[in-house]
């Protein structure tokens, strides 16, 4: 199946029945821009039964306007063309494209395990520190190399070697994310007291380690018990987002529609924050907003947004919904999605 339309650089709501097609459309967007699905790690569940391969291409405007492509197969072989170049690496369409994706479960942000939120500190890192990505890759590498020499009992000689090697890289890793954090926390704080004012949230950056001691003194000290499981068991791979109230983790004091708001606040300020620090502006995508939100909140959301300049990709089940979103501007559109097929619909339709 085959669908094509043109965004407008605001909003665009898409309205529909449930299964229609509308988380697909988002789908397609986050996967152009990371190469990768928010509903499965599977990739052949991503493309259509009985194909073979699936394609994606979108034009981007703006200051850096491109042609991108993205294509793949069941056998999970990608290829990526930028303005008709091809591509080795999904990091480079993701410079392109920066996405934030807000769906039912990204208040799981505060509940799951640290990958999630050491990766929602690092898409921000990413996008606004050119030093990041390098250094990442650096330390991914030695991280890698440090385990298999615990994993194959190095002797200790050796293993010191890399327990420098590792530290070097790891506490600049640390340097670049506790900048980070310290930048992006007030932004934080401030969207915070227009979604869920009057509750102390407190975001805290835990390194991986104990901060009363250097990386390599904590490795020198534990590489007994790291010889014996195998693996590295310090280190910015085990660092973490920390949010509490009082000192208790938010997660057990706020309610779920409570969880859900702080996860739009992180989401925002990443994004009032990536524009302050380099000028561009992500992409929103957000997964059936008008049972997520109760109106009030909606409102703060999309004013947020709207302030924000940012391109916005919202679904909803009932187009009565979203034309409070509609109305904030001339240039929003909205989508009719039935059996995968997208309709705009004519402006003075969607307010009769």
């Amino acid at each position: 199946m085959t669908s094509e339309f043109h965004c407008s650089p605001h909003f665009n709501l898409f309205f529909g029945d449930n299964a229609a097609g509308k988380t697909s459309i988002l789908e397609a967007i986050h996967y152009l821009g990371t190469g990768k699905s928010f509903r499965t790690h599977h990739h052949d569940r991503v493309i259509q039964h009985d194909e073979t391969q699936l394609t994606l291409f979108a034009r981007l405007n703006g200051e850096s306007p491109a042609a991108i492509g993205l294509q793949r197969s069941l056998e999970g072989t990608i290829r990526i063309r930028i303005n008709e170049e091809d591509i080795r690496s999904v990091a480079e369409i993701s410079r392109y494209l920066p996405i934030q994706f807000i769906g039912s479960d990204s208040h799981r942000i505060l509940s799951d395990g640290p990958k999630y939120r050491r990766e929602f500190l690092d898409w921000g890192l990413f996008h606004s520190c050119p030093s990041f990505f390098p250094q990442w890759k650096i330390f991914q590498k030695l991280l890698v190399q440090r385990n298999a020499a615990l994993k194959a009992r190095a002797p200790q000689d050796e293993l010191a070697i890399w327990n420098h090697e590792f530290a070097l890289a790891g506490e600049a890793l640390h340097s670049l994310r506790q900048a980070y954090i310290d930048d992006f926390s007030p932004v934080f704080n401030e969207i915070m007291a227009v979604l869920l004012k009057d509750i102390p949230i407190l975001l805290d950056y835990l390194p991986g380690w104990s901060p009363i001691f250097t990386l390599e003194a904590c490795l020198t000290q534990h590489v007994s018990r790291e010889t014996l499981v195998g693996h590295s068991l310090y280190g910015p791979q085990r660092a973490d987002l920390s949010l509490t109230i009082n000192k208790l983790p938010a997660q057990d004091e706020l309610s779920q529609g409570q969880q859900k708001l702080v996860s739009y606040a992180l989401r925002l300020a990443q994004g009032i924050h990536l524009q302050s620090t380099t000028g561009k502006t992500p992409v929103y995508l957000i997964d059936d907003l008008p049972s997520e939100l109760d109106p009030q909140k909606r409102s703060l959301v999309t004013e947020i947004l709207t302030h924000l300049s940012a391109q916005v990709f919202i679904t909803g089940i009932e187009s009565c919904d979203l034309t409070e979103i509609l109305a904030l501007s001339q240039d929003n559109r909205m989508f009719h999605v039935e059996h995968g097929t997208v309709t705009e619909q004519v402006r003075e339709d969607c307010f009769t």
